[in-house]
């Protein structure tokens, strides 16, 4: 799997600081691919609309990175919530088609991955299946990095530095 580098998606938000992940030669983020790839389907595309309102809005400007609003999939977690986790800026329902994979790490800074079309009862079969497997393994590296004092959130919890330099963290992992 090729090298990434964590860049910020948003940091407008008064809430929660967006990053994502972008694979070393690529020009788009993993995120951007995931929100491009579904918006150009038009069966797809009020869900994709769903699901960044959810991530700017709900999180990002009125809630924060609440636990309960992430779908935990092994080290990675995932977008929409369970479906028994009520929302009242957005209505997933039972067969919300799509799968957006993060990695929450405080209530104010989320790692964003990339995800898929949810064609099968279990993430790791289907469309999902190579997002998934992606967004376990970013989620396994960063969780390294953090364990091993490479990269560490800031005070304020929205912000990953560099442990050496107190800037923001730049490398690829």
């Amino acid at each position: 799997m090729s090298n990434f580098a964590l860049e910020i998606f948003d940091d407008e938000s008064p809430k929660c600081q967006f990053y994502t992940v972008k694979l070393d030669g690529e020009e788009l983020s993993e995120t951007d691919k995931f929100f491009e790839k579904h918006y150009e389907t038009d069966r797809l595309k009020p869900y994709v609309q769903q699901l960044s309102v959810f991530i700017s809005d709900t999180i990002g400007t009125k809630r924060g990175a609440i636990n309960d609003f992430f779908r935990e999939e092994r080290k990675a977690q995932a977008f929409p919530p369970p479906a028994k986790i009520e929302i009242e800026e957005v209505d997933f329902g039972e067969d919300f088609p799509l799968r957006l994979y993060c990695m929450r790490l405080s209530s104010s800074c989320v790692i964003l991955f990339n995800g898929g079309e949810k064609t099968s009862w279990t993430a790791q079969d289907g469309e999902t299946k190579v997002a998934f497997r992606e967004a376990n393994h970013y989620a396994d590296k960063i969780q390294m990095a953090l364990n091993n004092g490479d990269i560490k959130l800031c005070a304020k919890k929205r912000e990953i530095l560099d442990t050496t330099t107190e800037k923001p963290y730049t490398e690829l992992f």
